[in-house]
């Protein structure tokens, strides 16, 4: 299973009208999850945010 169809397995749906080419998920609690593919090669960006976009975690990330 390659890491997008992990994403979509729990739950993440492709965004690219509201959040720019992303996979998102808002989970029980109202928190948004992002993953984002980055500009280098397995390499991609997560933010965990409130539902009024303030962020709460940023991290970027290299799938060996």
């Amino acid at each position: 299973m390659t890491f997008v169809q992990g994403l979509i397995a729990s739950g993440y749906k492709f965004d690219d009208e509201n959040f720019d080419d992303c996979y998102v998920k808002t989970d029980s609690e109202g928190f948004i999850h992002m993953y984002q593919e980055g500009e280098d090669e397995n390499e991609w960006n997560y933010v965990k945010m409130t539902e009024d976009f303030d962020v709460i975690t940023e991290k970027t990330f290299a799938l060996n």
